[in-house]
């Protein structure tokens, strides 16, 4: 069956004003996502604390126990970690699919093609936001510190949200082609858990091990995060410098690569 498509408007708006006239799809396509992967569920959305709860409770076992860690407050320490590389993961996995599970969507009407990637972010972060406000009422229990550099975790956040977009626009386009990339993926992020200080201190390691692992993009954002909620110091100007670097370059190859695929997706598709 032939589907009409619906062509751009003679005048479109421009700048931001042209992706706020869309505010209601991208709501529609996060509060869809929410009932897709919830429905039927009993416990709904508590489900999405799962993964984190049981990893953290299994890595405070295995470094508590059997692998026992010197870092004061652990459990902090590992909460903090896993939240984060969560956000990071699921971000990245639930975004590989993202256009291509919106095929219908995207051959039918018109509307900025990047709003899907960004609608799953948006998703992924609408459920992360949980964990993080439990987070939050448990901060003082888990050995937490209040102090001035904590109003400075919304800019670290956003850095970091700011990466994940790019990566996640990255994907989402390439996935078109490489169908096949999703369980690369998927696979890259379970390797990338261990290779980012999650669970461990990375000044312990070995003077070759521990470049390779700074090498690591993921570990310079860790650094903020772990300085801001854990240590209780302000993170140092290097690791700022090199996670806004970052940013910047997967911003930059994501937006490039992403509008250029955007052309031929209706066709790609």
């Amino acid at each position: 069956m032939q589907t009409s498509t619906i062509v751009p408007p003679s005048h479109p708006a421009t700048g931001l004003a042209r992706y706020w006239q869309y505010r209601d799809l991208v709501r529609n396509l996060v509060i869809k996502d929410l009932k897709v992967r919830y429905q039927g569920a009993a416990l709904g959305f508590l489900w999405s604390l799962g993964n984190p709860l049981a990893l953290i409770l299994l890595y405070d076992f295995v470094f508590t126990h059997v692998f026992r860690s010197d870092l004061p407050h652990y459990i902090l320490y590992l909460v903090v970690g896993v939240l984060h590389y969560n956000l990071f993961s699921q971000s990245v996995s639930q975004s590989c699919e993202s256009l291509t599970s919106a095929s219908g969507l995207i051959q039918k009407i018109y509307f900025p093609r990047i709003l899907v990637p960004t609608a799953s972010l948006l998703f992924t972060l609408a459920l992360w936001i949980i964990a993080i406000l439990i987070l939050v009422v448990l901060y003082p229990f888990l050995g937490g510190i209040y102090h001035w550099g904590l109003l400075l975790y919304p800019l670290a956040l956003g850095l970091y949200i700011a990466f994940i977009w790019g990566i996640v626009l990255t994907f989402s386009v390439l996935q078109v082609e490489l169908r096949d990339l999703k369980h690369l993926v998927e696979i890259a992020l379970m390797f990338g858990f261990w290779f980012t200080p999650i669970g461990y201190d990375i000044n312990v390691l070995k003077p070759a091990t521990r470049e390779i692992i700074a090498l690591n993009p993921l570990t310079q954002f860790m650094d903020l995060f772990h300085a801001l909620l854990y240590a209780g110091t302000l993170p140092a100007l290097s690791h700022v410098l090199i996670a806004t670097g970052w940013t910047i370059a997967t911003l930059t190859i994501g937006m490039v690569l992403f509008h250029r695929k955007a052309r031929h997706l209706v066709e790609d598709l």
